[in-house]
């Protein structure tokens, strides 16, 4: 029986600490229950595509109605988006914003991801967006070249017309100065004399 009591007495320090320790919690989130990490699972299944933190930041502290859940958590939100446009790595920012992570945990992942494979996936997308956009870029300039070359054809080709039309206009010039002049290079009225 002693050590029913002393569980019950550690659960209720315990549950004493947790108390005082989520009333000291400034920024409330509307997960309820459901750990970060269940959600942005549900999510990434739901739509296909991985959420960055700062992404998950904005889904875990909003309500319903899309208003975030104090002034505190939109203040923190704003200014995590103005430093993502400053800093080269959005896991820059949210630390800027928001401080250093704690071992074992990183804010707005959950347990078990650690900073280094947050900071691999990232790099390795903008890697990859990067290479799409520069393939996307080649597509663009390879069909512009097409287009050059097609319309440089058509150049070439209208010059060959108009060569031809100006060896036409030239034999024509010619014929009609021939029909003008006597073959035998005199003038008509000198020949009636």
């Amino acid at each position: 029986m002693a050590r029913c009591t002393m569980r019950k007495t550690d659960t209720m320090e315990k549950a004493d600490k947790n108390a005082a320790n989520r009333e000291k919690l400034t920024i409330l989130h509307t997960l309820g229950s459901k750990t970060l990490a269940r959600k942005r699972d549900e999510l990434e299944l739901r739509d296909g595509q991985k959420y960055s933190r700062g992404e998950m930041y904005s889904i875990c502290h909003k309500k319903s109605d899309g208003s975030f859940v104090n002034d505190e958590a939109k203040e923190k939100y704003e200014q995590l988006q103005a430093e993502i446009g400053k800093t080269p790595s959005p896991n820059e920012a949210f630390v800027n914003v928001f401080g250093k992570e704690h071992p074992g945990y990183i804010r707005c992942m959950g347990l078990g991801i650690t900073l280094s494979q947050i900071t691999t996936s990232t790099s390795h997308s903008v890697r990859s967006m990067s290479s799409f956009e520069a393939n996307e870029k080649i597509e663009k300039m390879q069909a512009e070249i097409d287009r050059l070359k097609k319309r440089d054809s058509e150049v070439d080709m209208l010059k060959e017309q108009i060569a031809f039309l100006m060896q036409m206009q030239n034999s024509r010039d010619k014929q009609a100065m021939d029909i003008e002049l006597p073959i035998d290079g005199r003038r008509s009225s000198e020949s009636s004399h």
